[in-house]
């Protein structure tokens, strides 16, 4: 993968870089990944926090999740597009919607999560591991 990667929103008001190889590429299929993005389910890079240059102003919504953690979802306040995520648990790591690369056929997802809360009608890889809750656990 070639670094820097880039992204932003629909509007271009936010951009960002990301400076580091992701540590994980992640499909999530929890109900608050669902709600905030439309879709059965958010195709997450996980990249160092610092690593993860942001130019532009974002609005922060937050939530608990299932876990009982807070996740703030961050999105551009003037076109409403869902760019990163943050978790109250792990502070080192942040999601980036892959989505919202510049080139977002760099994204090639290792697993899915939270394949619990997936909807019937989602088709998932089937040759990609599943994980009841999150990667990491």
């Amino acid at each position: 993968m070639k670094l820097p990667l880039t992204g932003g929103c629909l509007c271009g008001a936010v951009r960002y870089e990301i400076l580091a190889e992701p540590v994980a590429s992640i499909n999530c299929h929890c109900r608050t990944c669902q709600k905030s993005s439309g879709a059965p389910y958010l195709a997450l890079l996980f990249v160092p926090a610092i690593a993860l240059i942001i130019r532009g102003n974002v609005k922060e919504y937050a939530t608990t999740a299932a876990t009982g953690n807070t996740v703030y979802r961050a999105f551009c306040p003037e076109c409403g597009t869902a760019l990163f995520g943050k978790n109250s648990s792990f502070t080192k790591v942040r999601p980036v919607a892959a989505a919202t690369l510049d080139d977002p056929s760099v994204f090639k997802p290792e697993k899915d999560m939270w394949v619990a809360d997936a909807q019937p009608w989602d088709y998932m890889n089937p040759e990609l591991p599943k994980c009841s809750g999150n990667f990491w656990e």
